[in-house]
């Protein structure tokens, strides 16, 4: 919360000294003593008190959080209507939570079977998009901005989803992780628009690449170093090497905790399952057309964004992977949906004959 609040203020205040102590003033605003002493520790040793007490310090961790273009615009957008800034940041995820789900209820009513409908209140609990809707954090807006993507691409409407993919990314820059195998796909499947893909595709490495270089981005061996090795309080000035033994210590630790995940362990069976319905419908069509359903694209598309987003940090926080364990969730029942119909199809054929 305090570093958004910074990267917004910084909209309009440039001096980071004067950016220090007003996200650290509103940080003390908005929570209790207690909590607040837990964010600036400025009675103890240690990160986070470098981080309130030094400016050099704090200068350094802005540009990680600078990345997220869309939330922290919106962030300052809403404080200069008036709204206190530390409220902004719960509020930017709660608004954008309430409309995700607005999405999926658009999206259940006209692709799921009336009893599967249901489902998919109970798998948002399950798999924690409702924390999302209280985090200062781009997670809940990054949520949105998926299944948004999910909605247009289930729609057929990909004019306005090849110009909304790119645009993501000033979300969260990992979403590229997302939107490049989608990107890959329509272009393999859908001819007449190769064209406007492939500029899709090029404008979303401009873009990514355009934020980091404007925010000062420090880089993936760094933020990864900071995340899953030793918390940096000059990642800047100071840059750590990041060593292979290093990256696969993490890994392996990533993945002994992913694998007592009890939603990651929930995603691999739905996964499963999936798989396993897309091959029913290669044997009653084709192959080909049983993997190029856009169903059968999204479950691949969420397999290939948890993949290569633990592999390049792996951490099992539910918060960067429940945008595509819920999608994948969705996609099943869709796939049990049309499943049901070809069967009742087939029971009629068989009743007129």
């Amino acid at each position: 919360m305090i570093a958004y609040i910074a990267v917004s203020k910084s909209f309009e205040q440039q001096d980071v000294n004067a950016l220090q102590t007003f996200a650290y003033e509103q940080a003390r605003n908005a929570v209790s003593a207690e909590e607040y002493e837990q964010l600036a520790q400025e009675k103890s040793n240690g990160y986070r008190h470098s981080i309130s007490t030094e400016v050099s310090a704090f200068k350094e961790q802005l540009p990680n959080y600078g990345t997220c273009l869309i939330y922290t615009g919106l962030i300052y957008l809403l404080y200069k209507t008036g709204i206190n800034i530390a409220f902004a940041t719960h509020l930017i995820s709660g608004l954008a939570v309430a409309a995700a789900i607005a999405f999926l209820y658009f999206i259940s009513t006209s692709f799921l079977a009336k009893p599967l409908v249901y489902a998919v209140p109970l798998l948002t609990v399950i798999f924690g998009i409702l924390d999302l809707a209280t985090l200062s954090t781009p997670d809940g807006l990054a949520f949105l901005a998926v299944i948004v993507s999910v909605y247009l691409y289930l729609n057929a409407r990909i004019g306005m989803l090849l110009v909304f993919l790119p645009l993501i990314i000033g979300v969260r820059t990992d979403l590229i992780l997302f939107t490049t195998p989608l990107l890959f796909f329509i272009f393999l499947s859908d001819k007449k628009n190769r064209l406007k893909t492939a500029l899709s595709a090029a404008v979303s490495v401009i873009i990514y690449f355009g934020i980091g270089a404007y925010c000062g981005y420090v880089g993936w061996s760094v933020i990864f170093y900071h995340s899953l090795v030793r918390l940096l309080i000059h990642p800047i000035s100071e840059p750590p090497t990041l060593t292979a033994r290093q990256y696969l210590s993490a890994l392996h630790s990533g993945t002994r905790t992913l694998l007592v995940n009890k939603a990651f362990l929930l995603y691999l069976l739905l996964t499963t399952y999936s798989l396993y319905f897309i091959y029913l419908r290669a044997k009653i069509s084709s192959l080909t057309e049983a993997f190029t359903t856009r169903t059968a694209v999204l479950v691949f598309v969420c397999l290939v964004f948890a993949g290569s987003h633990f592999a390049a940090f792996p951490a099992d926080w539910d918060r960067f992977f429940s945008a595509a364990y819920l999608v994948t969730s969705l996609c099943l029942l869709i796939l049990m949906t049309d499943f049901i119909k070809k069967v009742e199809y087939s029971r009629r054929e068989t009743a007129i004959n």
